[in-house]
């Protein structure tokens, strides 16, 4: 990849979109796999539900994995698929913000017996697979509080809890949004000496975060402020 700090973009993993609404064969996806990783690309794969999820699973056993490959979306996963994902090595990016936009949709629209399936956190968590959050903007909520407020709360617009046993604590769901762009699930970025300087400053103690509904004071990219919430305006760059 290029070197941090570097204006140009950096080649990622090779998406692969598993569509329910056209599934490849097992022999299709095994095939874009290995073409992927024999150029030296992880797969980041689209999978909504466990029918997509369980046919990337079984063509990655057969072409192998490589460091890196994740499931994007990850909405409905069996409790029991959880170790075979890390014993692929595989890392989840999931987006349990669309529970506070659309979770009523899903629990009246579901078999009950999906609803313990939908965007789960903590069971990953527990079975050592990596676990990034994302908004999936536009489609889901852009705000990463919200998503984080979701992750631990798991509560749906009405107020219905969807899998309780998922929630999150507030740790665990802030370092999912905080590790390296190019390590989702990885160790959480720190503020150090000669990192970049991409900071949320807060108005409120760390630990009363999760109980402040706005509790974003600043935000820098780079070390320019691009956001101030008292309403003074962006520095430019």
């Amino acid at each position: 990849g290029d070197p941090a700090g570097s204006p140009y973009p950096a080649v990622g993993p090779y998406k692969i979109v598993i569509a329910d609404s056209g599934l490849p064969t097992l022999d299709e996806l095994t095939g874009r796999i290995r073409a992927a990783h024999a150029a030296g690309r992880a797969v980041a794969a689209h999978c909504v539900t466990r029918e997509a999820l369980v046919l990337l699973l079984v063509a990655l056993d057969d072409a192998g994995s490589l460091p890196g490959d994740r499931v994007e979306h990850a909405a409905l996963v069996p409790a029991e698929l959880a170790p075979e994902m890390a014993r692929l090595g595989l890392r989840v990016v999931t987006q349990p913000g669309f529970l506070a936009h659309r979770g009523d949709d899903f629990l009246r629209d579901l078999p009950t017996q999906d609803h313990q399936d939908l965007y789960r956190c903590a069971t990953f968590f527990r079975a050592g697979v990596p676990v990034a959050l994302s908004s999936d903007a536009p489609y889901g909520p852009l705000d990463p509080w919200t998503v984080i407020g979701a992750a631990i709360r798991r509560h749906t617009p009405a107020g219905r809890v969807a899998g309780p046993g998922e929630r999150l604590t507030f740790s665990q769901a802030l370092d999912a949004y905080l590790a390296p762009p190019g390590d989702p699930g990885g160790p959480a970025r720190r503020v150090r000496r000669g990192t970049p300087a991409d900071l949320v400053v807060l108005r409120t103690r760390l630990a009363d975060v999760p109980a402040d509904p706005e509790p974003v004071r600043a935000v820098l990219v780079g070390g320019h402020l691009v956001w101030d919430g008292l309403g003074a305006g962006a520095a430019g760059g």
